[in-house]
C-alpha cells in the first residue's frame, strides 16, 4: 500500500493542496493509436452499403469501384456515380434524424474508406441512431491525441524537443536533483536503458551503501541520499517502498520520466508517457524519508549543499512552509546555490487564494518560483440526470458504482455533522468543496448514512481528483464535478442521478485557469513579485512509488496529482532542456528565458471570464519552445518596486538590463499593459488587443540593444499619485517577431 500524505504542518512541508492534491484515473494515448477512451458527446454512424474503396458492384446499375491491384481512381465515372448514390443515402439519413433525433447533427461525411457520418449527439442517447434501417453500427468517437498528459501541449514543449534532437534526448547530459520524499528508481518511468553513469557517479551516503557499492541507484537515478537529523536512530535509506514516498517519485517523473512507457490507471492504458526532459539524469535527495512528514530547514539545506557539491545542474523543491522573516536561511541558501551556478526551481505553495501567501523557500529572490494553472483534461465517470449530464473526477475515494441513485443536495460544505441532513441516509449527498478536507466531508456524510458523495467544485475549470487524509472513517464512494456542472445539476432539481461504471477521458477547454490554491504575492516585507511564472499543476499524470504486491509500473503505480508541487517540476524539466540546449547560459539567463517569454493567458479561478494580475501568474504561463529560442534576456526578470514611500513630488525609477544574445542590433517597441483587478477581461491580453498605456508609470516607447551587448530599460512610477495606489501590469516588448513580458508592481505607501 502507498503511504498517503496527510495535511502537513510545522517547519517545512510538502506543498500539497489540503483540498485537492491526490491521485485519479485515466488520461492520454498516443495520437496514432486507437484508444478505449471515448468522447461520449459524439458518435460515428456506419451504414450497411459498402464504401467506395470496396464496392463490388452488387447494386444493379452501379459498376464496381474496387480494384484488384493498383490504386482506386476516385475520378472514374463509376466512382462518381456510386458516390452520388451514397450521398443520397446520407441525405435520407439526415432527414430521418431531423424527424426522429432532432437534436443530433451530422458534422462529417465519409464515402471512401468508410461509408459513414459523424454525429454530434447534443444530449441524445446514442442508441437512438441505431433505429434507422440503413445503419450497420454506431460507436462513440474514440479519442486520438498526441503523447503524454495534455500539459506538455500547454507548455509548448514540441519545438524545444525538436531543437534537442528529439523528445528522448531533451535534457541529455543534465543532472537534476529532486529534493523531496525520494525517487523510486525501480519505476519504469526511470528505465535506465540507454543511460550510463556520468564520471564520478553514482553517489550515495552511508545509509545507501553496502561496502563500497552504492545501492538504490541506476544509470538514470544516479544519486541516493537521505537527510534526516535523527537518521542515526532510524537508519532510513532510499529503499522503496518503506522509505520512499510517492510525492517525490511523481515530481521526478514530471521532470525527467523517459519516453515510450505506458501508464495503467483504473485499468486504462495510457501510452507514450514522458517527462519534460526525458534525457536528463536524476539525483534522489530524500528529506522526507519513511514516516517523516516535516523536514527541518537544516536537513533541506544539507540536501541543497550535497546537491551543489555533487554537481547537479538543476534543483527542484516541491515543498514549502510559512514565512520565516527576512532571515530565511533556506531562501538564502537557495539563492547561494544559484550564485554557485545551479538553477533552482521551487513551488509557490498551496496557500491561496489571497496575497502574501508565498512562503519559504518560494520567496527566495534568485530562484524560479512557480504558480499552478489548470490542465485541459480530466478523467472520471459520466453522470446523467433528467435534464442534463455531468462529468465526475475520481481520486483516492472509491468511484461511484453503476446504477441510479436518489440524491440530496446539502447546499453546504459538509464540514460539520450538523451540516449534513438526516435525509441523506441511503442516498447520495451533494456537497460543496471548500473549508475542510475532502475526508472530513465524506466522513460526515457517511456518519449521516449517505451511500456516496458528489462534491461540487468551488472554482472555475475542471473537477480534480480528490485526495483522502488519514484518520477519517470515509470509505464510501466520492467523486467531484465541476462548478458549472454542479450549477446545472442544481438548476434541474433532479431526484436521481444515473452513473456509468466505465471511465472516460474528457478533453476540455479549461486550460490556463489559475488554480484557486496557488499561493500569491507580494512577498512579505519587501513586496516583491512572486510567483515568477506559472505552469501546469492540476490533473498532472506521473509515476508513484511502486506497490510491492505487483510488478513495478502496473495499476496503482501511476496517478494524477494537483498542487504547485506539480507545476514546479514542469519548469525544472524545462530548465533542464534549456541547460542542455545552451550549455553556456547562466542560471539568470535560464530564468529570464523561461519567465520573460511566458504567455499572458491565465484566467481567474473564481471568474474564468477575467484574467489575473502579476502577483498571481507572474509573467505568465511558461512557453518552453519560445524560451528555447529566445535571443534576449532580462535582469531582473520583473520590476518589483515594493512599497514606495508616500510622496506626491518624487518619482521612483527602476532599471531593467536587457541583453541581446545575437550578433545584430535589436530594437523593441515597449507597450504598457495595465492590470486593474475585476475589470480586465481574458481577451485583453490573450486575444490580440492591448490595453491603454498605464498613466501610473512612464517607460520609453522603444529600446535599442546593440549586438551581443546590453541596454537599460527604465520604468518609472510617476509622482503625484494618491496614497495606497497600486500600479501593476506588464511591459510588453516586441520586435523582430519576438515578444517578451516584464511584470511590474508598486504600491504608494500610505
Amino acid at each position: 500500500m502507498h503511504r498517503r500524505f496527510v495535511a502537513l504542518a510545522a517547519t517545512l512541508v510538502l506543498a500539497l493542496s489540503a483540498t485537492g492534491a491526490a491521485a485519479a484515473p485515466p488520461a492520454s494515448r498516443d495520437a496514432l493509436r486507437s484508444t478505449s477512451v471515448l468522447d461520449k458527446t459524439s458518435a460515428i454512424v456506419v451504414f450497411k452499403q459498402l464504401p467506395l474503396a470496396t464496392y463490388d458492384g452488387r447494386i444493379v446499375g452501379y459498376e464496381k469501384t474496387r480494384v484488384s491491384s493498383g490504386k482506386l481512381n476516385p475520378n472514374s465515372a463509376a466512382a462518381r456515380k456510386y458516390v452520388g448514390y451514397l450521398a443520397t443515402k446520407h441525405s435520407a439519413f439526415q432527414k430521418w434524424l431531423q424527424t426522429n433525433v432532432p437534436s443530433a447533427k451530422i458534422t462529417s461525411r465519409y464515402y471512401t474508406t468508410l461509408n459513414a457520418v459523424a454525429v454530434k449527439l447534443n444530449g441524445s442517447a446514442i442508441g437512438k441512431l441505431s433505429a434507422n434501417s440503413d445503419v450497420l453500427a454506431v460507436e462513440y468517437n474514440a479519442l486520438y491525441r498526441p503523447d503524454m498528459s495534455e500539459s506538455h501541449k500547454i507548455i509548448n514543449a514540441a519545438g524545444a524537443w525538436a531543437a534537442a534532437g528529439g523528445r528522448a534526448d531533451a535534457g541529455r547530459g543534465v543532472k537534476v536533483g529532486i529534493i523531496d520524499s525520494g525517487v523510486d528508481y525501480r519505476h519504469p518511468f526511470f528505465d535506465p536503458t540507454g543511460f550510463s553513469y556520468p564520471a564520478g557517479f553514482p553517489k550515495c551516503d552511508a545509509a545507501n551503501r553496502t561496502g563500497s557499492t552504492c545501492k538504490n541507484v541506476s544509470p538514470k537515478v544516479i544519486v541516493a541520499k537521505v537527510f534526516y537529523n535523527k537518521n542515526n536512530q532510524t537508519n532510513y535509506d532510499a529503499l522503496p517502498v518503506a522509505d520512499v514516498g510517492s510525492h517525490g517519485t511523481h515530481v521526478a517523473g514530471t521532470v525527467a520520466g523517459v519516453v515510450g512507457k505506458t501508464a495503467i490507471v483504473e485499468g486504462v492504458p495510457i501510452d507514450d508517457m514522458s517527462g519534460v526532459a526525458p534525457g536528463a539524469w536524476l539525483g534522489n535527495y530524500n528529506v522526507f524519508p519513511g514516516e517523516v512528514q516535516n523536514a527541518r530547514s537544516e536537513d533541506i539545506l544539507n540536501a541543497v549543499e550535497a546537491a551543489v557539491l555533487d554537481g547537479m545542474d538543476v534543483l527542484n523543491l516541491s515543498l514549502g512552509g510559512g514565512y520565516h522573516g527576512n532571515n530565511d536561511l533556506l531562501a538564502k541558501g537557495l539563492d547561494t546555490a544559484v550564485a554557485a551556478g545551479v538553477v533552482v526551481v521551487a513551488s509557490a505553495g498551496n496557500e491561496g487564494p489571497g496575497g502574501f501567501t508565498i512562503g519559504s523557500p518560494g520567496r527566495a529572490r534568485d530562484i524560479i518560483t512557480v504558480g499552478a494553472s489548470s490542465n485541459q483534461h480530466f478523467v472520471g465517470q459520466p453522470l446523467s440526470y433528467t435534464g442534463g449530464t455531468a462529468r465526475a473526477a475520481v481520486g483516492d475515494f472509491a468511484p461511484m458504482p453503476a446504477g441510479t441513485f436518489t440524491i440530496v443536495d446539502t447546499a453546504g460544505n459538509g464540514c460539520t455533522a450538523a451540516s449534513i441532513p438526516a435525509t441523506v441516509s441511503g442516498k447520495v449527498a451533494i456537497i460543496n468543496r471548500g473549508v475542510c478536507t475532502f475526508s472530513q466531508k465524506v466522513a460526515n456524510a457517511k456518519a449521516a448514512g449517505a451511500i456516496g458523495v458528489v462534491v461540487v467544485n468551488n472554482v472555475a475549470g475542471d473537477p480534480t481528483a480528490m485526495g483522502s487524509s488519514e484518520g477519517f472513517d470515509d470509505d464510501i464512494p466520492a467523486v467531484m464535478i465541476s462548478n458549472t456542472d454542479g450549477a446545472a445539476l442544481r438548476a434541474a432539481h433532479p431526484a436521481t442521478i444515473t452513473v456509468a461504471a466505465s471511465f472516460s477521458e474528457f478533453i476540455t477547454e479549461n486550460a490556463d485557469i489559475m488554480a484557486g490554491f496557488s499561493s500569491q504575492g507580494p512577498t512579505n516585507v519587501d513586496y516583491r513579485i512572486k510567483p515568477d511564472l506559472t505552469s501546469v499543476g492540476v490533473n498532472v499524470l506521473s509515476s508513484e512509488a511502486c506497490d510491492t504486491t505487483a510488478p513495478c509500473g502496473n495499476e496503482g503505480d501511476w496517478a494524477f496529482y494537483a498542487g504547485t508541487s506539480m507545476s514546479s517540476p514542469h519548469v525544472a524539466g524545462s530548465a533542464a532542456v534549456l541547460r542542455g540546449l545552451h550549455r553556456g547560459w547562466t542560471p539568470a539567463q535560464i530564468k529570464s528565458a523561461l519567465v520573460n517569454t511566458s504567455d499572458l493567458v491565465a484566467r481567474n479561478a473564481f471568474d474564468a471570464s477575467t484574467t489575473v494580475g502579476p502577483m498571481i501568474q507572474g509573467a505568465g504561463r511558461e512557453d518552453l519552445t519560445e524560451a528555447a529560442s529566445t535571443d534576449a534576456t532580462f535582469w531582473p526578470v520583473s520590476a518589483s518596486f515594493g512599497r514606495i514611500n508616500a510622496s506626491r513630488t518624487n518619482a521612483t525609477s527602476m532599471a531593467i538590463r536587457v541583453s541581446n544574445l545575437t550578433g545584430a542590433s535589436r530594437t523593441f517597441a515597449v507597450a504598457e499593459l495595465k492590470f486593474t483587478p475585476g475589470v480586465d477581461r481574458v481577451g485583453l491580453y490573450g486575444g490580440g488587443t492591448t490595453s491603454a498605456g498605464d498613466s501610473r508609470i512612464t517607460t520609453p516607447t522603444s529600446i535599442t540593444v546593440p549586438a551581443n551587448s546590453s541596454a537599460t530599460l527604465t520604468i518609472t512610477v510617476n509622482a503625484g499619485q494618491p496614497n495606497g495606489t497600486v500600479a501593476q501590469g506588464w511591459l510588453k516588448l516586441t520586435g523582430g517577431g519576438d515578444e517578451y513580458q516584464v511584470a511590474y508592481w508598486a504600491q504608494v505607501a500610505p
